[in-house]
């Protein structure tokens, strides 16, 4: 075989001599070979920086698959994967969706305009009723890996999945409900309930979905009984009003009634301490008295004399006499005999 660099066999064909000597075919094929290999590497260069960098957005995450399998989960910024081995899917897991059931928005306005859908509002309660609801479902994606694995990619049918299982609970939790309690009393029982059971069946399922919120926006009977519902409604809050103004009463009745029983209590509480502080000193003094009058017992009822005197001289009408004249004359004997008797009638 003659070699490649032979310049006998290079140009033997063209019938004619080379005008290089072989050393200098070397030289240039060498060059161009080494040209060659730095465009190659530069070619690699600008591939990895193509495919090796991508740009999480703010509010997302990217979930990274090496060879079909999810090898992590990328924060918001600049971040480097495998050229041709990794993919990156990104989710948006801050942005809060929205579901409406019932209605749709056909235009937000002002005025905003809706489009009932009563195949998805009308549900059967408890007692074999049906009521017309239209609600709202709200949620985000907290588990970007879960949410790309086991959620279908494609729009239509990652929407369908969610609609429908959020829907078949809110019908499982109206069923277990009377038609009075779901217009009335049980809407935020209601609301509770369906949002943590469509939030376990999400968690069953693996979705990565986090249930924000569950809102009715209107609950009302079908319109061929809502005049019967409404004068239900009305003798309802007719009958709360009356409840409400029986309570007021009474609480006011109940209040005046107590103060009452306090003031008795506390002119009870002080006439008892006063009796009592009385005896007490009376008891104190009878007792120094006592006392006294063992050692002294004229000087002891002299004072009480004296004493008792204090109370009656005042009360005394008191006549000098001089001796020696007729008293009769001077004495009023009326007057005496009434003091005495009292007056004559």
């Amino acid at each position: 075989m003659p070699d490649f660099f032979d310049e006998d066999s290079i140009f033997e064909r063209g019938g004619r001599k080379s005008p290089f000597d072989k050393e200098k075919m070397k030289n240039l094929f060498g060059r161009k070979i080494g040209f060659l290999k730095y465009i190659i590497i530069l070619l690699l260069l600008l591939l990895v920086a193509k495919q090796g960098f991508y740009i999480v957005p703010a509010g997302s995450r990217g979930v990274v698959f090496r060879l079909g399998k999810v090898s992590s989960i990328s924060d918001q910024g600049i971040n480097f994967k495998m050229p041709l081995l990794d993919r990156v899917t990104i989710v948006n897991t801050e942005k809060i969706q929205r579901f409406e059931y019932g209605y749709r928005t056909i235009s937000v306005g002002p005025p905003a305009r809706y489009q009932d859908r009563l195949e998805e509002s009308k549900m059967l309660t408890g007692d074999n009723k049906i009521v017309e609801i239209d609600w709202v479902l709200q949620f985000q994606i907290a588990d970007p890996a879960d949410f790309v694995v086991n959620v279908p990619s494609d729009e239509s049918s990652m929407v369908k999945m969610i609609r429908d299982v959020a829907e078949s609970t809110l019908r499982q939790v109206i069923a277990s409900r009377k038609l009075d309690d779901v217009l009335t009393t049980e809407k935020e029982a209601s609301q509770t309930e369906a949002k943590q059971l469509i939030q376990a069946k999400m968690k069953e399922l693996q979705t990565g979905i986090f249930i924000v919120a569950v809102q009715f926006q209107d609950v009302v009977p079908p319109k061929a009984v809502q005049a019967a519902f409404s004068e239900i409604n009305s003798a309802r809050a007719e009958k709360e009003r009356l409840i409400l103004e029986s309570d007021k009463y009474s609480n006011e009745v109940l209040s005046k009634a107590k103060g009452e029983v306090e003031k008795v209590l506390n002119e009870a509480e002080a006439y008892r301490f006063r009796r009592v502080s009385l005896a007490e000193g009376e008891a104190a003094r009878i007792t120094s008295l006592n006392q006294a009058y063992k050692e002294n017992p004229d000087l002891v009822l002299q004072t009480l004399w004296f004493e008792n005197m204090q109370d009656v001289w005042p009360k005394m009408k008191v006549i000098l006499i001089d001796d020696g004249k007729d008293s009769l004359q001077i004495l009023p004997v009326r007057e005496l005999l009434d003091m005495t008797t009292g007056p004559r009638q």
